[in-house]
This record gives C-alpha cells, structure tokens and sequence, in this order.
C-alpha cells in the first residue's frame, strides 16, 4: 500500500521535542510542554488500569521529560508551581475585566476560575458551557451548534463590546 507505521515511541518523541527549529512539527508541543514544567505541572496521565496506555503515560514519564528535554529536575516542579500560582493568584487570580470560558467536558476547567467575582477594583466573570469541550467557542458558527454554545457565545459578545 505504500504506507509506513507512525514512530510514536519514547525515542522518537524526545527526539522531536529537543528539535529546537522554527520549522519542527511539534514546536507548539514543545512550547506547551515548557511552560507546563516550569509553570502549570499539569499533566495529562493515563494511569487508571481501563486505560488502554496504563503503565506508559504515567506522572512519572510526563516529568521526566521535563529533565529529558529542557534539563528541569522533576524535583524543582513543585515550587515552580507554588511560584505561579502565587503570582497569578491561583484559583482565584486579581483580574479585571476578564471573561473565563470552561466547557463540561473540557479537562481544563479544573485549573480555570469557575464562579463569577466582583470584589473591590475587580471583576471576573465566568461563562460555563454545560456540554462542550476546549475551546468550543472559539470555532466558527455551525447549524449543529448546542444551544448552550450560541447563548455562551451571546454572552461573550455582550462581554467583549461593553
């Protein structure tokens, strides 16, 4: 047929990731995968035993590539975390003027704001899409779109031009 297997393995993937060109396939990988060991620490594992790659997409082999390509040791991620979460206010960050957007089935939302502040110079509203997933509302406008979607996306309108 004249087509070949993907490499996905271990190897290949630390090869790609240390590729530092503009022009790698897995630069905005890379960039993510940066910021994720020496700011956020958040890490997509699949360690449950129904988990079709229980065993090797684990906490463990996430942070090692941490150390693999980047040099961060496993065992600074902690304060680095502490650091951002700090100065940005964690879960309850010191914003003004900002539109937070989580979708029901967006892994994400778990480290976004997700209750509407109006504190003293502040203001932070949340906008919570019961039966979407990442950045659903940022996709152009289809037929099939859920109600939810259009009216958060109403929201985000009235939001953005007052």
């Amino acid at each position: 047929m004249g087509t070949s297997c993907l490499d996905i393995s271990h190897e290949k993937t630390v090869k790609d990731l240390m590729n530092t060109s503009i022009h790698s396939g897995r630069r905005a990988e890379r960039q993510w995968i940066y910021q994720t060991c020496t700011e956020f620490g958040f890490y997509e594992t699949c360690e449950d035993a129904s988990c079709p790659f229980s065993g090797m997409v684990t906490l463990q082999t996430q942070t090692k590539l941490c150390t693999m390509v980047f040099g961060v040791s496993q065992h600074s991620l902690p304060a680095r975390i502490a650091f951002t979460n700090n100065y940005y206010g964690g879960d309850n960050p010191h914003t003004h003027r900002v539109l937070y957007v989580n979708g029901g089935v967006d892994p994400w939302k778990e480290l976004s704001v997700v209750q509407d502040r109006t504190e003293e110079g502040e203001e932070a509203q949340t906008v919570f899409i019961k039966d979407t997933a990442h950045c659903a509302d940022m996709a152009s406008r289809r037929f099939t779109d859920r109600r939810s979607l259009r009216k958060a996306r109403q929201v985000q309108h009235v939001h953005l031009t007052s």
